[in-house]
């Protein structure tokens, strides 16, 4: 089982305030790519990552609950982790959450922790896009498809399935 990062630092006299690089630790060496999708279009933005995409700009998301706004607006997130394996790099996890866009009141809804947990469970190699629509996952898919062809390749077969939405 590896061990925290914050048992590491007791142990440790003299440390600097930096990460842990271990090996052992799985949620280390992830690359991270957030993805924008609606109404069947996809496209890479990673600054969504950091509540800093064009589609947030100017928007307060303080709403609290979905029936706060008249969303005019609903955009899937899609959180997508990537590893090096033996043969290279491969899609380890990908799960979703959703914003909603009131446009005209420029207010929305985000949950944020919701967002962190989405984050962290496609670094542990989940697939949970159930929030999204057949035809928003089917963009994910084939965004992710012809981003990297070799990725996708050395992508599990069941994750593929998982991610396009063809479970056997």
């Amino acid at each position: 089982m590896p061990r925290l990062n914050r048992e590491l630092k007791a142990e440790l006299k003299s440390t600097l305030p930096l990460a842990f690089a271990r090996p052992e630790d799985p949620l280390l060496g992830a690359t991270l790519l957030g993805i924008i999708v609606r109404d069947g279009e996809a496209k890479l933005d990673d600054a969504i990552l950091h509540g800093r995409s064009d589609i947030e700009r100017g928007i307060r998301f303080n709403a609290q609950q979905p029936g706060d706004i008249e969303p005019t607006e609903r955009w899937g997130v899609v959180f997508v982790a990537m590893k090096n394996g033996p043969s290279g790099l491969y899609y380890q996890g990908v799960t979703a959450t959703l914003l909603l866009i009131d446009r005209p009141g420029r207010r929305g809804l985000r949950d944020i922790a919701q967002s962190v947990n989405r984050m962290s469970e496609a670094v542990g190699g989940e697939v949970r896009l159930d929030l999204l629509p057949a035809e928003d996952r089917a963009a994910v898919a084939k965004l992710l498809e012809e981003r990297g062809r070799d990725v996708w390749e050395r992508t599990s077969e069941d994750r593929r399935r998982a991610i396009s939405g063809t479970q056997a």
